[in-house]
C-alpha cells in the first residue's frame, strides 16, 4: 500500500513539474508580433554570396515568411519538421548536407546565432534575419 501511494506522489510530481515548465515556456518563450512588418532577410550561400529580400509582412514567424517569398519571388527552400522544429535542408536549389560534409543552414537573428528553427523564430518589425550555408 505504501509503495502505491508513492508511486501516486511521484506521478503527481512529475505532472505538476510538467505544468510548471509548460507556464513558463509559454510566458517567456518567443511570441509572434502581429501586424504589418519590415523585414530583410538575407541568403548567404556556400560561396559567400548573398542575396536580400526585403519589403512587408503580416508573417508571425520566419517559416510563414519564407513561405510567403517562395509563392511570389525568386525564393525556395525545403525544410523538413524535426525533434527542434523546422530543419531547413535547401535555400535557392543549395541543398546542405550534415551526413555528408558537415553543412548546414544556420539562422541568424540581427547578426546573432539564431535560438530557434524557422517555424519558431518571430519576425518583428525592423529585423534583419540571415539564412546562412554553413560547415
Amino acid at each position: 500500500m505504501k509503495n502505491t501511494k508513492k508511486i501516486w506522489i511521484g506521478l503527481i510530481g512529475i505532472i505538476a513539474a510538467a505544468a510548471v515548465l509548460f507556464g513558463v515556456y509559454k510566458a517567456f518563450g518567443p511570441k509572434a508580433e502581429q501586424g504589418s512588418k519590415a523585414y530583410t532577410l538575407e541568403v548567404s550561400d556556400d560561396t559567400g554570396e548573398v542575396k536580400s529580400y526585403t519589403g512587408r509582412t503580416d508573417a508571425e514567424y520566419l517559416s510563414d515568411l519564407m513561405n510567403e517569398l517562395a509563392a511570389g519571388e525568386d525564393f525556395s527552400y525545403e525544410g523538413t519538421g524535426g525533434d527542434y522544429g523546422m530543419f531547413i535542408i535547401s535555400v535557392n536549389g543549395l541543398t546542405a548536407d550534415y551526413e555528408k560534409d558537415g553543412a548546414y543552414w544556420a539562422i541568424y537573428v540581427n547578426g546573432e546565432y539564431g535560438n530557434y528553427g524557422a517555424d519558431a523564430q518571430p519576425v518583428s518589425d525592423g529585423d534583419t534575419y540571415r539564412l546562412s550555408y554553413e560547415k
